[in-house]
């Protein structure tokens, strides 16, 4: 942590708009001293620190922060472990106000906001809202912010906020001017079935070439359109053309074939993904099948699966003992043993 206190006051001095003068005058002290802290060359007295603290409304460790990675890590761990409360609240804000006037096109700062708006009460989602829609001009390939926005805007788990209507009308012509954006092109389509505006999804899915790992998310979404009309069975023949080879599409098949408790085709899918894979898998499929084992009663098969979890994420991606996955999955092998007996 960078421990510069004259560049602190600086900056808060800098963000609120206020005078080396003012400063020095509630402080009582000369501007030439407050001019001594900013250039490094002097330090202030450690009893006007709490003034110092009181004037800016920070508290007085904050006068000891000016890094901007230390703060947004902290912004982070409030948002991951800590309550939003007021104080944190108006503490991220502060900090991410200040990022933003010396980068408005930081859409790093601008994701966090969001967060830090969802995290309080979701009563801001106007400003959210619009603070997206600025990032989707200077960071249009950023799925990340499509996926926020429509949380903000869309159908998500913010829905009662708006509807989905409002996330397609913003968001089409971005996917239109951005092909390569495959991620917003499935939250439209999504958007689009909730909706019931098959024809547009369907027409949308023709103005897109999936490629790579995405090769088969076409024929993915086709059966989630034929689901959503109704016809189960041909979305169920539509799933089976995936190939096993493609561990996307049987991942994504596997998911759907769950949803509608076909176990055994789920399970099946499942496994093919996993085998379609080469090193470091990912590890999803095998949390689904850990979960759906467990759900079916069949428990050594789940304890398997836990296990094999573990293996993948020592072998494949150097994780510890230590880490909240690891821990998880012995966990839940305990339970299973318990079970077995």
């Amino acid at each position: 942590m960078n421990f510069n206190l004259g560049s602190v006051i600086k900056r808060l001095r800098n963000e609120q708009g206020v005078t080396q003068d003012a400063l020095a005058e509630y402080l009582g002290i000369s501007y030439q001293a407050v001019s001594k802290w900013e250039t490094g060359t002097t330090l202030p007295d450690i009893t006007l620190l709490p003034k110092l603290a009181v004037f800016f409304g920070v508290r007085i460790d904050e006068l000891f922060s000016v890094n901007h990675e230390d703060e947004l890590e902290r912004i982070d761990a409030m948002l991951q472990r800590e309550t939003m409360t007021d104080q944190n609240y108006a503490y991220a804000k502060r900090i991410l106000d200040g990022i933003l006037r010396e980068n408005p096109k930081d859409a790093e700062a601008v994701k966090r906001y969001v967060r830090v708006y969802l995290a309080k009460t979701n009563t801001d989602m106007i400003a959210a809202g619009r603070m997206l829609e600025q990032a989707m001009e200077f960071a249009p390939l950023d799925e990340e912010v499509y996926g926020l926005y429509r949380n903000v805007r869309g159908g998500g788990e913010y829905k009662q906020h708006s509807d989905n209507d409002w996330f397609i009308r913003v968001c089409e012509p971005y996917a239109r001017k951005y092909p390569q954006n495959i991620g917003l092109y499935r939250m439209l389509i999504e958007a689009m079935i909730s909706k019931k505006y098959f024809d547009r999804a369907e027409e949308l899915l023709g103005a897109v070439k999936f490629t790579g790992e995405n090769k088969f998310m076409k024929e993915v979404l086709l059966g989630d359109i034929a689901l959503a009309k109704g016809d189960a069975a041909k979305a169920k023949e539509i799933w089976s053309t995936v190939p096993q080879t493609d561990w996307l599409g049987q991942y994504e098949t596997g998911e759907r074939f769950n949803r509608l408790n076909e176990y055994e085709k789920a399970i099946e899918c499942f496994n093919n993904a996993y085998e379609a894979q080469t090193a470091p898998r990912k590890m999803d499929m095998m949390y689904s099948l850990a979960l759906l084992y467990k759900k079916l009663g069949r428990f050594a098969e789940a304890k398997k699966e836990w296990e094999l979890i573990i293996e993948g994420l020592v072998n494949d991606y150097g994780i510890t003992d230590e880490d909240n996955d690891i821990t998880w999955a012995k966990n839940e092998i305990a339970q299973l043993e318990r079970l077995i007996g």
